[in-house]
Parts: structure tokens; C-alpha cells; sequence
């Protein structure tokens, strides 16, 4: 059997190594990587010969974006495949990927401004779903695995694979301490655990996830909501700086620094990698990150200051429901919420939407404070019935009196349901199919209003649902340390803060691979129909 994963940045590292131990354990006897982001795969080749050997068969983004900017799309071409991979068009892949659908400095700062004109696009939709069909066809892949679907490239793999009934593991954090899933497709809720919380509806809970349900629960009642991998809203992620290096030491590493950056630029601007849509400069992101931002952070601070205050007066006083802003560019909004992307409108539509007599206060995220200009917020602040809480406050002071949360996606909702509140949600979210007098999904924007409506005269909460949710999540799902682990990442949260060594890390990445073995039967079984699948 062969298997193809989908790698993005320092995924790759994850999943080569995953490969490696699903190889080794005869699990599958080859593996195939789709590969975005040049910079990483220059430095993961260097140290992983093993990946460019030819024993692993490699689809490089950066090269399909070079052969679509030197052709010309054909319409008919793209009208079948539309035909045959839609679902039901074949703009969605395209929104999905914020590299194609706005703009270079989309990861900084807000920029909607698409980077590519209807044309190209048109011509990156055709090659990728060319050279994805050669890679399906040579490869012939019976499982394929990706990570949170942020690509177009991801996102027509997942099409072509359920087109030609391939298993399709897509891997993302529940928000339940670390416990990763496994979804069917790259959309929110997933099969499996919809089935999973509708059979221990059905038949009860077993005692052992019960119990575990109801402790964690009680945590997070009690304490917090933090799930691993977040980023700690009262906590500013900085690199460590070890005071007892020698100066000789500290500019060695500059100088390395200095040309690594130096090499990237002119690979990503002059070499190889002219072509990577991943690459947003040398000059720009250093000026944002060490000028820009913090001026524009302090600017807005100073101006939305008495904002602040007047909201934080107001939310002791009177009713109010909670919204609270996403951070861009993000899968929320690209793949679960997509008809969502403005949010100044969202703001506008809830706060319309809404009893006479209640106000809408609206967060922004904590890891966006300076992504996005003054002017944003003060439109949100000319809806009549609006009011902008301080961006450090956490989401838990705000839930706490709130008359009602609603959401595009995220963890708040979910959050929310724990502390008895009721949830409207307008994206996709894995918990949807909880009773309706717990949460409403808004699908239509005309109707919210009746929905916001109903849902507060009927709310009930069901504790009975949320054990049943949690005891399927801890059921179908895996505890890894996807984020400060297998990623290294710095500054997140996790279950285990202490120090980790490989013996550890090892540990989790084989816990990886025996997951997704597991789900990859488990969905192969259900395509099959196996009654035994529920």
C-alpha cells in the first residue's frame, strides 16, 4: 500500500518522519509528499538526503506555480473538472489558499488585494489539478493525509482523492487539551465524531470516557480552556536570549543569520524558488515586525482608549452579546467560514440582528492587535449598537455575563457551551450537531435575527450533550503534542510544559502514525460499508 501526504512548511519534518515509521513497520511500503514552502524544504533537504533519493515520489508546489505562469488556462478543460472535482464549484480551493486569493502581506498585515488577477488564478486552478491527477496516477496513493487544509493544492488533493474514493485523513486539534482528530474531509463536523456522539446518545457513555469527560470539564469550568498549541493570550511569545553567551557567539549568529537571509532572497527572487508563493520579501516583514506593528499597536491604543473604557463601564451595566474577531488569514474563515471574510459585515449583521436594548461587544484576537489599521475598528465602533473591548481581556470575562456568544468558528464557542451559554455559530464547527436548544448554526443571514430570537427564549443547557461531545472526542481522537513538540514551536501552550527530549518526541510521532493507520481503516471500512461503522 502506498500512502501520499500533503506537507506544508515544517509539516513536512512531521510527516517525512511518520513516513519513515509507517514504512518501517510495513504498514505501507512507499510514501509520496505534495510539498509547499521552498525555504523549509531547502533546509529539511540538507539534513533528509533520504527525501530526495528517489525512494519518495515529490510534487513541489513552487514548480506547478511556475509552469502555470508561462501558459494559458483552457475554459473547457475547467468546466469539466469542475464538472468532475467540484463541490459543487472550484473556487472554493482557490479562497482557501490566502496566497492566491489576497494578498503578499496577507500573513502581516490586512491585505486583500489578490496577488494574482482572475487569469492567473484560473491558471493555477488548471496546472494543480493537472499535476495532482500525474501524482494520483503514478503514485497511486490508497490513503492521503494532510494538516488543517490551507492550500489549494490540500484542498484539490482532498477533491481528486473522494472523487476516485481514496481515504482522505485530515488531521486538526480538537481544542480539547491535545487531542488531535482525524476528519474525513477538509470541512468541519467530522463524520466519525458526529457518529461517535450520536451512538453514546444513544446507547450511553461509557464509564471510563465519562469520567474523563466530566474531570475535564470541571477544569476548565473552574480554571481555563487553553488546549494545546494555543498561544496564551496574556503571554507575548519572545525568543529566549541566553545573557551568558560570549559577544563572539551573538554576532557569529548574526552573520549566519544575515546570510541565510541573504541566500533565501536571492533564491526566492533570482534562483529556484523565484516561483514560491510563500516567500513575502527580506525587507518588509523586518520593517512591519520592528516598526510598523508596534506604532501602529501603540496608535490604536492610544486612540480606542476611552473606547475601551466605555465598554468595560458598560458590560457591568446592561445586557450585551459577544463576538469575537478572527485572526486573518486563517482556515476559520477561508474553509469553514468562507462566506464570512468580511467581518466588519459580520459585526454589522449580528448587531442588527440582536433584542432591542442589547449591545454587541466585539474582541479583537490577541495575536492580531496591530494586523489590522485604526480605520477597521473604528467602523466596527459606528454600528449604533456596538462596543470594542480591550483586546487583553480574555474571552472567559466576556463569556461569563454575556446574554449570548456567537462565533464564525474557534474555541470560544465551545468554551462558551461549557460555561451554559447559548451559541450561535455562522461557519462550520465540529460541534453543530448539538441540540438546537444549545446552539443554531446562522446559515442564513436574513433569518439570524429569528434564530438569535428563538435560541434565547428556548436555551437549555444539556449537560448530557457536552459529556457525550467529550467522551467521543477522547474516543476517536489522539493525545499528541502536534504544536510544542513534533513542531518545536515556542511559546504555546501545552499539557507538559517541562523540557522534552527526543525519547519523547519519538514517542508522539509514533503515536501519529498509529493513529493514522487507525482512521485510515476506519474510513476505508466505512467507504466499504462495514456495518460495524457507525
Amino acid at each position: 500500500m502506498k500512502i501520499l501526504f500533503m506537507a506544508q512548511s515544517k509539516t513536512l519534518s512531521v510527516f517525512f518522519e511518520t513516513a519513515e515509521l509507517m514504512i518501517k513497520s510495513g504498514h505501507f511500503e512507499s510514501a509520496g509528499f505534495y510539498i509547499s514552502d521552498s525555504a523549509f524544504f531547502h533546509s529539511f533537504q540538507k539534513k533528509h538526503p533520504a527525501l530526495v533519493s528517489g525512494d519518495f515520489l515529490i510534487l513541489k508546489e513552487w514548480d506547478i506555480l511556475e509552469k502555470a505562469r508561462n501558459r494559458k488556462y483552457d475554459i473547457g478543460l475547467l468546466k469539466k473538472y469542475e464538472k468532475r472535482y467540484g463541490d459543487p464549484l472550484l473556487w472554493n480551493p482557490l479562497v482557501a489558499d490566502r496566497r492566491i486569493y489576497l494578498g503578499r502581506k496577507a500573513t502581516l498585515e490586512q491585505d486583500y488585494a489578490s496577488r494574482l488577477d482572475h487569469n492567473g488564478m484560473l491558471s493555477v486552478l488548471q496546472t494543480t489539478i493537472e499535476e495532482l491527477e500525474t501524482l494520483f496516477d503514478r503514485h497511486k496513493p490508497e490513503a492521503v493525509v494532510a494538516f488543517i487544509c490551507v492550500t489549494a493544492g490540500e484542498y484539490l488533493a482532498y477533491l481528486i482523492a473522494k472523487a476516485r474514493n481514496i481515504p482522505f485523513i485530515d488531521l486538526r486539534p480538537t481544542r480539547i487539551m491535545n487531542y488531535f482528530h482525524a476528519g474525513d474531509s477538509v470541512q468541519e463536523p467530522s463524520i466519525r465524531l458526529s457518529a461517535a456522539y450520536n451512538r453514546t446518545k444513544r446507547e450511553g457513555i461509557p464509564e471510563n470516557l465519562g469520567k474523563e469527560a466530566k474531570k475535564y470539564l470541571e477544569r476548565v469550568r473552574t480554571t481555563h480552556a487553553m488546549y494545546e498549541g494555543v498561544i496564551p493570550a496574556d503571554k507575548k511569545v519572545r525568543k529566549k536570549i541566553d545573557r551568558r553567551k560570549s559577544v563572539k557567539k551573538t554576532i557569529e549568529g548574526k552573520i549566519k543569520t544575515a546570510l541565510n537571509v541573504a541566500g533565501r532572497f536571492y533564491r526566492n527572487n533570482f534562483g529556484e524558488y523565484r516561483f514560491d508563493g510563500s516567500w513575502q520579501g527580506a525587507i518588509y516583514p523586518l520593517w512591519f515586525t520592528k516598526l510598523k506593528k508596534p506604532v501602529r499597536k501603540k496608535l490604536i491604543e492610544l486612540r480606542l482608549g476611552s473606547e475601551y473604557s466605555r465598554c468595560l463601564k458598560y458590560l457591568s451595566l446592561s445586557p450585551y452579546a459577544f463576538f469575537p474577531l478572527h485572526k486573518e488569514p486563517e482556515v476559520t474563515l477561508l474553509v469553514y467560514g468562507r462566506s464570512y471574510l468580511n467581518q466588519i459585515e459580520v459585526v454589522r449583521n449580528i448587531g442588527r440582528s440582536l433584542p432591542v436594548g442589547v449591545k454587541l461587544v466585539v474582541k479583537e484576537h490577541p495575536a492580531a492587535v496591530g494586523y489590522r489599521p485604526l480605520e477597521y475598528y473604528q467602523k466596527l465602533i459606528s454600528v449604533p449598537n456596538v462596543v470594542l473591548a480591550p483586546p487583553n481581556m480574555t474571552s472567559r470575562e466576556l463569556i461569563q455575563n454575556a446574554l449570548l456568544v456567537t462565533i464564525i468558528g474557534g474555541s470560544v464557542g465551545l468554551e462558551a457551551i461549557f460555561m451554559k451559554k447559548p451559541v450561535i455559530t455562522l461557519g462550520r464547527v465540529p460541534f453543530s450537531y448539538f441540540p438546537k436548544n444549545m446552539v443554531r448554526y446562522g446559515a442564513n443571514p436574513e433569518h439570524l435575527g429569528d434564530e438569535i430570537t428563538d435560541l434565547l427564549n428556548c436555551h437549555r443547557h444539556d449537560e448530557d450533550a457536552v459529556i457525550a461531545y467529550l467522551a467521543a472526542v477522547f474516543e476517536t481522537s489522539a493525545p499528541i503534542d502536534f504544536y510544542s513538540k513534533l513542531l518545536a514551536r515556542k511559546g504555546v501552550y501545552s499539557e507538559d510544559p517541562n523540557d522534552h527530549d527526543e525519547k519523547e518526541r519519538n514517542e508522539h510521532l509514533k503515536r501519529l502514525a498509529e493513529y493514522i493507520m487507525e482512521s485510515f481503516q476506519y474510513y476505508r471500512d466505512s467507504q466499504q460499508g462495514n456495518p460495524h461503522i457507525a
